[in-house]
């Protein structure tokens, strides 16, 4: 009897040890409504716990039994805290006019913006969470709510991921965020509902907004996945892409090198915090000039007749679901930076052209082969899609464009720098990827250190 007890009170140990600390629905009042999320928090939750938003999928139903993408056991293992918000009654128009629990992704700020920001701070409210380290993923329309998640509130949240679900058809990518954000994606190859064939549009989309290489280092496991790493860039962050074998409209796949997409994602996200270093003034960088790179597979016209280059152009069609590569602003003040090498002194036209809304050009200008050029521009009127296009005077001119980049132009001098004002003051040096040095001194280069930019010559 006394074996039989001590056994029991064994077990009733090991049970209490891996319970949940709290795992229940929570009501928060966004505006005039009530909306609710579960709330998880493992017994071991740590002090400054990160916290994960994860999002369902159209027609979801959160509950104690029912969430995806599912990250208890992980973070009962690691101490996070995670919250799965319930999306509120949606129409899909692009879904024969279904309505479903889900996501107004519609790219800006709306009232999914702000519940999801308020559910953040209502577990703040409660627990001490760590603000550097706030992640969002989602599954299907959850994954589209997370990118605009990306786009809207990339100074709260440190990084991001989706799984099955990118903007398709009323729902159109937007990525104008306020700074470069680290993001993976896992698609199925048999994805045909939200469809795997359109996803290498919204990668290119992404790559060039972070300035990331796009000539990515792939890792290919036979029957299990394909690993695209589009690595960081100066300034920026990394972007990758699982293309999964044989999976379909899935929130979860066991063919990742963890054997768990969601463990994946939280291997991902915990490499990143927002006093992860970074450009904030990067808007656009499409590095076409990398070795093993085919502009005109993503998107650019090159050197037909006297236009040099051009991307932008296509819009919205039946085939494309609305997603396609895109040149993108919000209003604000920006300068296009490029290099460019051939005949001294012959003339490149630069023109950058709205295709949304009032279709205006906001820069026509003429530069000099070789010169360096800054040239500034502004955009007025809102969120909108541009096309930029390089002309040389006759068809027969030998003309190279580098190095194109659009950056922000801002009042603070040094806005190369992580997100928040306590960026990188434990004394470690940075590099503007964001790679921590474990070596000193550094070598020649431009680097973070305190928070500041610091040039060693």
């Amino acid at each position: 009897m006394k074996k039989i007890l001590t056994m029991t009170l064994a077990l009733c140990s090991v049970l209490l040890l891996h319970a949940a600390k709290v795992s229940k629905m929570v009501n928060v009042k966004v505006g005039s409504e009530t909306r609710k999320y579960l709330l998880y928090v493992p017994n071991n939750v740590k002090e400054n716990a990160p916290l994960v938003v994860s999002l369902h999928g159209a027609g979801g139903t959160v509950s104690t039994s029912s969430h995806d993408p599912d990250f208890h056991s992980i973070a009962d293992k690691d101490g996070f805290i995670v919250v799965y918000p319930q999306g509120k009654n949606t129409v899909f128009p692009g879904l024969g006019g279904m309505s479903a629990p889900g996501w107004t992704s519609t790219g800006e700020e709306n009232f999914d913006t702000d519940f999801l920001k308020a559910v953040v701070e209502d577990v703040a409210s409660k627990y001490t969470i760590d603000r550097n380290r706030l992640y969002c993923c989602g599954f299907s329309n959850g994954g589209m709510m997370t990118y605009v998640m990306a786009n809207t509130c990339s100074l709260q949240f440190a990084a991001f991921a989706a799984i099955s679900g990118y903007p398709i058809n009323e729902f159109h990518l937007h990525h104008t965020s306020a700074r470069p954000v680290p993001f993976l994606h896992i698609h199925g190859k048999a994805d045909d509902f939200v469809k795997y064939s359109l996803v290498p549009n919204v990668i290119d989309n992404m790559v060039a907004r972070n300035g990331a290489n796009p000539v990515p280092q792939k890792t290919v496991k036979s029957g299990k996945y394909t690993k695209s790493v589009y690595e960081a860039g100066e300034g920026s962050f990394p972007i990758i892409f699982y293309e999964i074998d044989g999976m379909g409209h899935s929130p979860f796949t066991n063919s990742t090198e963890a054997n768990s997409s969601s463990q994946t994602m939280w291997n991902f996200f915990k490499e990143y915090t927002l006093d992860s270093p970074c450009d904030q003034t990067l808007r656009w960088r499409p590095r076409i000039e990398e070795e093993g790179y085919a502009p005109k597979s993503h998107g650019w016209t090159m050197n037909s007749g006297t236009t040099l280059l051009r991307f932008g152009g296509t819009q919205n069609t039946n085939s494309n679901q609305n997603v396609y590569r895109s040149l993108q602003f919000q209003t604000g003040s920006y300068k296009l930076c490029f290099k460019s090498t051939g005949e001294p002194s012959t003339a490149i036209g630069v023109k950058i052209e709205k295709l949304t809304g009032k279709k205006n050009a906001v820069l026509d200008a003429t530069v000099n082969v070789g010169e360096e050029v800054s040239l500034p521009f502004e955009v007025a009127d809102g969120w909108g899609e541009y096309k930029i296009t390089f002309t040389r005077p006759t068809k027969d001119d030998v003309i190279t464009v580098t190095d194109i980049a659009i950056y922000a132009v801002v009042d603070t001098p040094d806005a190369v720098m992580a997100p928040k004002a306590s960026a990188a003051t434990d004394g470690a040096v940075y590099s503007l990827s964001g790679v921590k040095h474990t070596k000193t001194p550094v070598g020649k280069g431009v680097y973070i250190a305190n928070g500041k930019k610091v040039v060693v010559r």
